[in-house]
C-alpha cells in the first residue's frame, strides 16, 4: 500500500509540473506594451508641438517688428521730404554751334 501511495503521489507531482506556466511570469502583455509606447509617442508629440509653436511665434514677432520698423522709417522719410523744398533751376543754354571749317588745299595737285 505504501508503494501505491508513493506511486500516486509521485505521478501527481509529475503531472503538476508539466502544466502551463502562469501568464504573470511571462512578462508584460501586448496591451501594456502598447499603452507604454502610446504614452511615449504622445509625450514626444507634445514636446515637438511646443518647440514648433515657439519657432512660429518667434518668426511672427520678427516679421511684425520689421513691418513696424518699415512704417517708422517711412514716416520719418516723408516728414523730411515734406519739410524741404527745392526751387526749380533754369535749363542750361544749348552749346554754341561748331565753327565752320574750310577745306585744306591738296598738297599734291596731280594725285587723288
Amino acid at each position: 500500500m505504501k508503494k501505491t501511495f508513493l506511486f500516486l503521489a509521485g505521478s501527481a507531482i509529475m503531472f503538476a509540473s508539466c502544466g502551463e506556466k502562469k501568464a504573470e511570469n511571462a512578462g508584460p502583455s501586448q496591451a501594456q506594451i502598447d499603452s507604454t509606447v502610446n504614452a511615449q509617442v504622445a509625450e514626444k508629440e507634445a514636446a515637438m508641438k511646443a518647440e514648433n509653436d515657439a519657432k512660429i511665434a518667434a518668426a511672427a514677432k520678427a516679421q511684425a517688428d520689421s513691418i513696424e520698423a518699415a512704417k517708422t522709417t517711412t514716416t520719418k522719410t516723408t516728414t523730411k521730404t515734406t519739410t524741404h523744398t527745392t526751387k526749380p533751376t533754369a535749363p542750361a543754354p544749348p552749346p554754341p554751334p561748331p565753327a565752320p571749317t574750310t577745306p585744306k588745299p591738296n598738297p599734291r595737285p596731280g594725285a587723288h
